[in-house]
């Protein structure tokens, strides 16, 4: 007999990490996937969600998976050069990087809503070197819970979550982060105003409530957001995604070169950054 699916009660922003971890999931079942995720499969097998509703959206299954395997490349250099380190990830939601990517050492802080730290709970056993918080990162006092917890150099990871914040709240982000946690290193994820104002076409998001609400010019404007913040490295989308042409639907194959050349901004629409906190103190 099947064990039950687990229900998902999960707000409306909550419930888009359903998106990554199924891309997850099925890259893992693809024998040239360019991660591998058992435990994303698993999770995905357990819950009670029509994942067929997304089936069609290939591309964003493709571009959850490369964007989440550079930010693993970042992370492996980071535990590389400061093994004892902590790597904290803001909106961890049901991400298994902490299992995928663990040397032994470092630590772990995994920071999200209480509603998704509930469900993420049931699939992750609690580990001495991993502590989980329950905030919003838009809560000052999370601030604190981070610094209580973290030891040594930290990296900070943000996936698709920035961009669903209002303009203020993300400065407040950078600013609080700066203050918390000196000469860190910051990845995130950004998108340009085009990228708002056609998001109803976006193959995943259309069956979801969650909207992009933030959006800036070029990614190096967040060095204005705190003092001292320094963007150190930068990478389109785009072309992580056409990296892999014959992943990705038809269409795009033949419109995506065309676009490029006739509007080269769109190579810079969505990009994946590494930026530095600031000196250390």
């Amino acid at each position: 007999m099947n064990a039950p699916r687990i229900p998902i009660a999960l707000g409306a922003v909550a419930r888009t990490l359903l998106v990554p971890l199924w891309a997850r999931a099925e890259e893992t079942r693809r024998a040239d996937g360019v991660l591998r995720d058992p435990h994303a499969d698993a999770i995905v097998r357990a819950l009670d969600f029509d994942f067929a509703l997304l089936r069609e959206a290939q591309a964003s299954q493709l571009g959850c998976c490369v964007r989440a395997a550079l930010v693993d490349g970042w992370v492996r250099d980071f535990l590389t050069a400061h093994p004892a380190g902590t790597v904290i990830e803001l909106g961890v939601g049901l991400n298994s990087r902490s299992e995928r990517l663990d040397n032994g050492t470092a630590r772990w802080i995994e920071l999200d809503l209480p509603d998704v730290t509930a469900l993420r709970a049931r699939f992750f056993a609690p580990h001495e070197r991993r502590t989980l918080v329950a905030a919003s990162i838009t809560d000052r006092a999370s601030l604190d819970a981070l610094r209580a917890h973290a030891a040594g150099p930290c990296m900070v990871v943000s996936e698709g979550v920035l961009v669903y914040l209002d303009a203020p709240s993300v400065r407040g982000v950078f600013e609080g982060l700066r203050a918390a946690l000196p000469g860190a290193s910051f990845v995130f994820d950004a998108m340009t105003p085009p990228v708002l104002r056609f998001q109803g076409a976006h193959d995943a998001m259309r069956h979801f409530e969650a909207r992009f609400t933030w959006s800036v010019s070029h990614p190096r404007d967040v060095e204005r957001f705190a003092d001292g913040v320094s963007l150190e490295r930068t990478h389109s989308f785009y072309d992580l995604l056409y990296a892999h042409p014959h992943r990705l639907p038809r269409w795009m194959r033949a419109a995506g070169p065309v676009v490029s050349r006739a509007w080269p901004a769109v190579r810079g629409c969505y990009t994946i950054n590494l930026a530095r906190l600031g000196p250390a103190r």
